[in-house]
């Protein structure tokens, strides 16, 4: 083989392992939303109708692999919020609102500023969040960090972390995670996205319900003393 059929060899050699690689790096890892209700991916993301949302967490692909976990949660814009949510399971950390500023066009990674894969457009998210709040412009995130734990593959969800998240989160907010694993960010697929797709269940306030036991007491000392009568 002379020298030039030579060059021109390993340059062909050459391209397509750097090929394989990039396809590889575009396809790998990919975290799945998984909870105690629903979460079935079903194409464009995975839905719930539990609020707030329990036994979550995620999966990634292959695995099982380790790394430091990080939570987000994408509330809509124009929704109510409160100032933190609480995640309690097996993992516990508070998740606070990463900037004031919402997300509103672009990729999840770059807002946070890392980079991450697969990429997550707000054209992922955007469309079934309008479609349950017309009124959604993008999202406020919540991010909180629950340091190193592993995942487990994705032909074993539902085992660990399992997490619950406190108040009840929007109508039509995500869950998604990252896994860095030394430096390889590993970002939620699209389709694994965990997407809120019932409002809140509202519990009573304290006061609340010492004004209502207030009133029943009140309502029976009543009552006998008209039998009495």
């Amino acid at each position: 083989m002379t020298n030039k059929k030579l060059l021109i060899a390993i340059g062909t050699l050459t391209s397509l392992i750097l090929c394989a690689a990039v396809s590889h790096a575009d396809t790998i890892d990919p975290l799945h939303g998984y909870c105690a209700v629903g979460c079935i991916d079903n194409g464009t993301n995975s839905p719930t109708t539990s609020n707030p949302p329990v036994n979550f967490g995620f999966t990634v692909d292959p695995g099982p692999a380790s790394g430091d976990l990080r939570v987000d949660l994408l509330v809509p814009d124009n929704e109510s919020h409160a100032s933190s949510y609480a995640l309690t399971g097996t993992l516990s950390g508070t998740a606070t609102l990463f900037s004031a500023t919402a997300w509103t066009s672009g990729q999840l990674d770059a807002y946070l500023g890392i980079s991450a894969s697969p990429a997550n457009p707000i054209g992922a998210y955007l469309p079934s969040t309008q479609a349950l709040d017309p009124g959604a412009t993008g999202f406020l995130v919540y991010q909180v960090d629950l340091g190193m734990t592993t995942l487990q593959g994705a032909n074993n969800p539902n085992v660990s972390p399992l997490e619950s998240i406190s108040p009840g989160i929007p109508l039509a907010s995500y869950l998604v995670g990252f896994l860095n694993e030394g430096g390889n960010i590993v970002a939620t697929a699209n389709s694994g996205a965990i997407f809120e797709t019932s409002a809140p269940v509202s519990t009573p306030e304290p006061n609340s319900l010492v004004l209502l036991g207030t009133g029943l007491v009140g309502f029976a000392m009543w009552a006998r003393r008209k039998v009495k009568l």
